[in-house]
């Protein structure tokens, strides 16, 4: 199974999901994503940025022992799962409806996250 299959196979599975990305935090890129509808370019870098920024965070928390590989923004339109590989580089974006389960999404997206790390 290829990584651009496994993203589409969590976006369907997430019944209000609009759009999981894969991407690099060193590099700060997104490598690849699954989405219904056209993103621009920008919006799949301000993702990334995003995700970078929660890590950041996340880790200079780690010192006093905060959970350094997820993140959770909710916007008043939709919610934004981060999820980052225990490598610390490979991350997962998971955008969808308010109305779909964060732990559902984040159960979901580590699964998948674990089976793409030891792919790409």
């Amino acid at each position: 199974m290829t990584l651009a299959d496994r993203l589409e196979m969590l976006r369907s599975t997430l019944s209000n999901c609009h759009l999981v990305a894969f991407g690099d935090a060193e590099a700060r890129l997104i490598l690849k994503a699954a989405h219904a509808t056209s993103v621009p370019r920008e919006t799949l870098d301000h993702l990334c940025e995003e995700a970078t920024t929660c890590f950041a965070t996340a880790d200079m928390l780690g010192a006093q022992g905060a959970s350094a590989n997820e993140a959770l923004v909710l916007t008043e339109h939709e919610s934004r799962v981060y999820l980052r590989a225990d490598n610390q580089t490979d991350f997962l974006c998971v955008v969808s409806a308010l109305s779909e389960n964060p732990d559902t999404v984040t159960a979901e997206g580590l699964r998948t996250l674990q089976e793409i790390s030891g792919v790409a």
